[in-house]
């Protein structure tokens, strides 16, 4: 489900036909980002902040961003990744919970 009132940049590329993939109303997303298939971008239900991804953001199958996370520019995420803490630009991050294995 991907609502109309997303912030989705230029250039973005959501994969598979957005197969699987749920974007909050309020998220915002960068541009040139590629999403893949199964990603789940949301808030939690006690805070009203939900993912805001920056420009040239790689998100990898089934990798789920919650809550209030800014993930920065030209960042990686892993397939299967769970990111619930802010990633900073220039970064690969993978697992559960999402961790950075590299910064460029």
């Amino acid at each position: 489900m991907i609502p109309y009132q997303a912030d989705i940049g230029e250039g973005t590329i959501i994969g598979y036909q957005g197969i699987g993939v749920v974007i909050h109303k309020r998220c915002v997303i960068g541009r040139n980002c590629h999403i893949a298939q199964n990603v789940t971008m949301g808030g939690t239900s006690d805070l009203y902040e939900v993912p805001i991804l920056g420009d040239n953001v790689s998100v990898g199958a089934g990798a789920n961003i919650i809550g209030a996370v800014h993930v920065g520019n030209n960042v990686k995420i892993g397939a299967g990744a769970v990111v619930i803490r802010d990633i900073p630009n220039n970064c690969i991050a993978v697992g559960v919970p999402a961790r950075i294995i590299k910064k460029e």
